[in-house]
């Protein structure tokens, strides 16, 4: 797969073929190596630090029929 560099205002962008399913919003960091080639990581954010704990963990539903589970204490 071939993409090219593109110009918009002063920087130069590369696209992220859809193939790759990167979220929308999803934060990089970007080393150039010495050959040259670009390498861009994704950034982890540890959920208990900061605030972001408070948007981050959420409980979510683990069922697929979102039935209601009982406790192993009933």
């Amino acid at each position: 797969m071939t993409i090219k560099a593109k110009k918009v205002g002063n920087t130069m962008t590369l696209t992220v073929p859809k193939e790759f399913k990167i979220a929308e919003g999803t934060e990089f960091t970007v080393k150039q190596r010495s050959d040259g080639g670009i390498v861009y990581l994704p950034i982890h954010h540890n959920p208990f630090e900061s605030d972001r704990i408070k948007q981050d963990l959420k409980q979510a539903d683990v069922t697929l029929e979102r039935d209601i589970l009982t406790s192993e204490w009933d």
